[in-house]
C-alpha cells in the first residue's frame, strides 16, 4: 500500500513507482488527493507540451493525410472524369509536363522545373498525385521533381510510384543532403527493360528506346490504356435470367460474374449493354537522331494498337523536341503508324510561345506604372495565333465524323499548332481538345484592377509630377537584377532564391540559383538576349545547401554548355558539400563537370578570389563569412572595379541567416547590402526558430555594417506582394524587391519615394495582411491566457 503523504517529487523520481500496481491504486483512490493533485500536473504538462509544440513550426505537428475510406470503396470503380491537362508546353524556359486527372488518381508525365509553381499557378491539387512518368532522367525531364517531391510531402503524400528510365532512385538518394524525404516514400521503378504499371484505372505499358552509341542509356516512351468502362445494365435481361434486387446487381453491373442461390451463374456480359471502346493515348520522346531506330522498332506495335477493334488512340503527346519532331523520318513514323483521327499534341514546338506565368506578367504590368525601368515588362514573346483557337486543335467530340479532305488535313496540318499551360483532352467524358481553360494574357484587365483602387491615380499622378527615376542606359552597370525573391517554395509572383549581377558591361554573376532561374532570365529578357547574357555569365554563388538555392543549378550550366559548348567553364561558387551530386550527375546522367571550375565558400574565408581570377568579372575582391543558418551556410562580399561617387562599389548578400556579426564585419560599407527578410517582425520567434531575419533585423544589419542602401528579399510565400514593413522612417534607403526588378544604385537612392503608390495599388492585400497580424495576436492571447491557468 502506497502512503497518500508520499512526496509527489520522489513518485516523479523513481521509476519503481511508476508501475502497474501504482497506476491501480491511484485509479481506486480516485477521491484521494494525490489522485486529483496528480492529474492536475499531467492535464498541465499535456497543455503546455501541445502549446509549446504549435509554437514551435520545427517540431509541431503537422498535418498528415488521412487514407480517403471513400477512394479505397471506389477503387473498383471504373472513374467517370478522365482528362489530360497540360501543365507546361516547354515554351520559354516553362517545362514540358502533363497532368493525367481522374475522379480517384492523378498520374504526372516528366517534372521538369517550374512544374510545382505551374501546379500551384494553375490550382492542380499535387496532393493527390500517386504516380509519376519520366521519359529521361536527365534534368530537362526531372529537375522539378526534388522541389515537388517536398512539397507533396508537406502536402501530407506518404507513398508516390516513380516510372522511367534508370538511376531515378540512386539520383534522389545522391539529393538526400538536401532533399529531406522523412514522412514520403518514393518506389523507383526502372522501365528500361519493357515494364508495366497497372492498377484499377489505366495501364501503362513502357517502350524503351536504347541509345545507339551508348545501349547503357535509354529513353521511356509510354502507351497508356484507359480500363473501359462496363455497359448499362439491363434490367428486362437480369429479371429473364431470376437475378433478385440487391447486391448481385451491382457486382453484375461492375463486370463481375455471379452464382445465383440455386447455382446458376449468371454471366455479367450477358445481362448488360456494349463496354465502352478502350481509349488510349501515347507519350512520345525522341531526344536525338541517337534514339531515333529505337522508335522504328516500336512501329508496328503502335499501328497494331489502331488497329485493333477493341482500342483506339485518342492523342499522341510530343515530348520530342522541335529539331527532331520536324524531321522528316519522325513526320512519316507518326503519319504511318496512327490513324488520321489521332490528335496530337506537341510539346517543346517553336508555336507554343506562353510559358504559362501569367501571374508574373500581372504583377509586372501592375507595377511597370510606377517605375518602368525599375520593373520592365517581360520579354517574353507573344503572338496573336497562339492566343486564338486553332482549326484542329479545337473543342471535338472523338467520335465526329468527317470527310476525307478534312481528315487528310487534320493530320497534315497538327503539328502547325500551339498549346499553351492548362490545354485539356478530354478524354472521358469523350470531349476531346479544350482550350476553354487555358491560360492568357489580358494586360488591360491587370492595369484596369490597380486603376480601379481608390485614390491610386491620384497617387501615382503627383508621384510622377514630383519624382522620376533617373535615365539609364540599358548597358549601364552595376545593375541587380532579382529573378526570385520568396523562400522555401516558388509561389506565383515570387519564385525562389536568384539574383543575377551586371558587374561589367559583358560580365554576369549569379547569387544563388534556384529552381526555374533560367526559365526567368529568358522569360524576362527573351530568348534571344536570355542567350546573350547565359553567354555572360562568368560565376555563380551558391550560399548554402538548401534546395530552394540551388536546385536551378545544374539546368544553367546544361543551358549554357548547349548554347556554347566550346566556352570556358564558369566560376561555381558553393559550399564543397556539393561535389558529390554534382559528380554523380555528371558519372551517371549527362556530363556537365566541364561547365565549371568549383571554388569552395570555405576556402574563400582566408584566401579572397581576386587578381587575374576576377578582374574578368570587373570584380577586384570576392570574400565569404559563415552565416547562422544551417551549417555551411555563407555570406558573400563582391567588391566591383566599377565605382560610385568615386568609391569602389561594395555588394554584399547575407544569403539566408538570423542577425549575424560576422556579416556585418564582412560588409562593413557596403555601397548595396541584400538580406534576407523571411518574416514580418512579429513572427520574430518563428524567424528564431527557423534561423532567419525578419524585415527590421535585416534594416538594422544594415545600419550597423553602415550600408549605404539595403535590399530586402528572400520573403516567406505568405507575403506573395508586399510583407508589413515597419514605419516611413525606417524604409528611406531601403528597398523591397520583386521577381523580375531590376535596379542600379541610382535607382535606389529614389526607391523609397515608391511607397505610397505602391502600398495604395495593393491596399487591399496590405489590409489583409494587418487583419491576419490581429488574429494572430489574439490566437496568441489567448494561449497566453490558458498557459497561466
Amino acid at each position: 500500500m502506497i502512503s497518500a503523504k508520499l512526496p509527489l517529487s520522489q513518485f516523479n523520481r523513481n521509476p519503481r513507482l511508476q508501475t502497474t500496481e501504482v497506476r491501480m491504486y491511484l485509479v481506486k483512490s480516485a477521491g484521494s488527493p494525490i489522485y486529483r493533485t496528480l492529474r492536475t500536473l499531467s492535464t498541465r504538462n499535456l497543455m503546455a507540451a501541445t502549446i509549446a509544440s504549435a509554437k514551435d513550426p520545427l517540431t509541431g505537428p503537422r498535418y498528415e493525410r488521412e487514407p480517403n475510406v471513400l477512394r479505397k470503396k471506389l477503387a473498383s470503380v471504373v472513374p467517370g472524369t478522365v482528362n489530360l491537362q497540360v501543365l507546361g508546353s516547354g515554351a520559354n524556359g516553362a517545362p514540358a509536363a502533363v497532368y493525367l486527372f481522374t475522379d480517384q488518381a492523378r498520374y504526372l508525365f516528366n517534372c521538369g522545373e517550374g512544374t510545382q509553381r505551374l501546379a500551384h499557378e494553375h490550382k492542380t491539387r499535387l496532393s493527390r498525385l500517386e504516380q509519376i512518368f519520366l521519359t529521361q532522367n536527365t534534368w530537362a525531364s526531372c529537375g522539378g521533381l526534388p522541389g515537388l517531391t517536398l512539397t507533396i510531402q508537406d502536402a501530407g503524400v506518404r507513398d508516390i510510384g516513380l516510372h522511367g528510365p534508370p538511376h531515378l532512385g540512386s539520383m534522389l538518394q545522391s539529393m538526400r543532403r538536401f532533399v529531406v524525404l522523412k514522412n514520403l516514400q518514393v518506389r523507383p521503378n526502372d522501365c528500361s527493360e519493357g515494364a508495366c504499371f497497372e492498377d484499377s484505372i489505366l495501364k501503362v505499358d513502357s517502350l524503351p528506346l536504347i541509345c545507339l552509341e551508348d545501349p547503357t542509356k535509354s529513353v521511356i516512351n509510354y502507351i497508356c490504356q484507359l480500363k473501359p468502362r462496363a455497359g448499362a445494365l439491363n434490367l428486362v435481361k437480369c429479371v429473364e435470367q431470376g437475378v433478385p434486387p440487391g447486391p448481385l446487381l451491382g457486382q453484375l453491373k461492375n463486370g463481375k460474374d455471379i452464382t445465383l442461390p440455386d447455382g446458376k451463374v449468371v454471366r455479367s456480359a450477358d445481362v448488360t449493354e456494349a463496354s465502352e471502346t478502350a481509349l488510349s493515348f501515347v507519350f512520345l520522346d525522341v531526344p536525338s537522331e541517337k534514339y531515333l531506330p529505337g522508335l522504328l522498332t516500336h512501329g508496328k506495335r503502335l499501328k497494331k494498337l489502331g488497329e485493333e477493334k477493341l482500342t483506339e488512340v485518342a492523342v499522341v503527346v510530343h515530348f520530342t523536341p522541335y529539331h527532331m519532331s520536324s524531321r522528316q523520318e519522325y513526320k512519316d513514323f507518326v503519319v504511318d503508324n496512327f490513324s488520321p483521327e489521332t490528335q496530337h499534341i506537341y510539346l517543346s514546338s517553336p508555336l507554343n510561345q506562353f510559358s504559362g506565368y501569367a501571374a508574373a506578367h500581372r504583377i509586372q504590368h501592375q507595377l511597370h506604372q510606377l517605375a518602368p525601368q525599375v520593373f520592365p515588362l517581360l520579354g517574353e514573346q507573344l503572338s496573336c495565333q497562339s492566343q486564338t483557337l486553332s482549326l484542329n486543335l479545337k473543342k471535338t467530340k472523338l467520335d465526329e465524323t468527317d470527310s476525307e479532305d478534312k481528315r487528310n488535313s487534320k493530320a497534315n496540318e497538327t503539328e502547325e499548332q500551339g498549346v499553351v499551360a492548362m490545354t485539356s483532352f478530354h478524354l472521358r467524358p469523350r470531349k476531346g481538345l479544350d482550350r476553354t481553360l487555358e491560360s492568357k494574357l489580358t494586360p488591360e484587365e491587370y492595369v484596369k484592377e490597380t486603376h480601379d483602387v481608390p485614390g491610386f491615380l491620384e497617387l501615382l499622378a503627383k508621384f510622377k509630377e514630383e519624382y522620376s527615376f533617373p535615365d539609364n542606359s540599358a548597358d549601364s552597370y552595376p545593375k541587380i537584377i532579382f529573378l526570385g525573391t520568396g523562400s522555401c517554395i516558388p509561389n506565383k509572383t515570387r519564385n525562389v532564391s536568384s539574383i543575377l549581377i551586371r558587374t561589367a558591361i559583358d560580365a554576369y554573376v549569379l547569387l544563388d540559383c534556384g529552381e526555374g532561374t533560367y526559365g526567368q532570365i529568358v522569360r524576362l529578357y527573351g530568348r534571344e538576349k536570355g542567350q546573350i547574357i547565359l553567354r555572360q555569365l562568368q560565376a555563380i554563388y551558391v550560399s548554402h545547401l538548401h534546395a530552394d538555392h540551388h536546385i536551378g543549378l545544374i539546368g544553367l550550366l546544361r543551358e549554357r554548355r548547349q548554347l556554347e559548348p566550346s566556352a570556358d567553364p564558369l566560376i561555381l561558387m558553393a559550399p564543397r558539400q556539393i561535389e558529390p551530386w554534382l559528380e554523380f550527375y555528371n558519372r551517371q546522367i549527362e556530363t556537365v563537370e566541364d561547365a565549371y571550375t568549383l571554388v569552395a565558400n570555405g576556402e574563400l574565408l582566408t584566401s579572397p578570389l581576386s587578381g587575374e581570377q576576377v578582374e574578368p568579372l570587373g570584380i577586384t575582391s570576392i570574400s565569404t563569412c559563415l552565416v547562422r543558418h544551417c551549417p555551411n551556410s555563407f555570406g558573400i562580399s563582391l567588391t566591383l572595379a566599377a565605382k560610385h561617387n568615386s568609391e569602389p562599389v561594395k555588394i554584399t548578400y547575407s544569403g539566408d541567416t538570423m542577425p549575424c556579426q560576422d556579416l556585418i564585419d564582412l560588409g562593413r560599407d557596403s555601397t548595396v547590402l541584400i538580406h534576407e527578410a523571411t518574416m514580418e517582425d512579429d513572427l520574430e520567434e518563428e524567424a528564431r526558430l527557423k534561423t532567419h531575419s525578419t524585415v527590421s533585423q535585416a534594416i538594422q544589419q544594415g545600419r550597423n555594417m553602415n550600408a549605404r542602401h539595403t535590399i530586402l528579399t528572400h520573403f516567406s510565400q505568405r507575403y506573395a506582394k508586399c510583407p508589413r514593413l515597419p514605419s516611413d522612417e525606417d524604409m528611406q534607403r531601403v528597398a523591397i524587391a520583386f521577381d523580375n526588378m531590376e535596379v542600379t544604385i541610382e535607382d535606389l537612392q529614389h526607391y523609397h519615394k515608391l511607397y505610397p503608390a505602391l502600398f495604395a495599388m495593393y491596399a487591399e492585400y496590405t489590409e489583409e495582411l494587418e487583419q491576419r497580424a490581429v488574429k494572430r495576436e489574439l490566437k496568441q492571447e489567448r494561449k497566453r491566457k490558458l498557459a497561466e491557468t
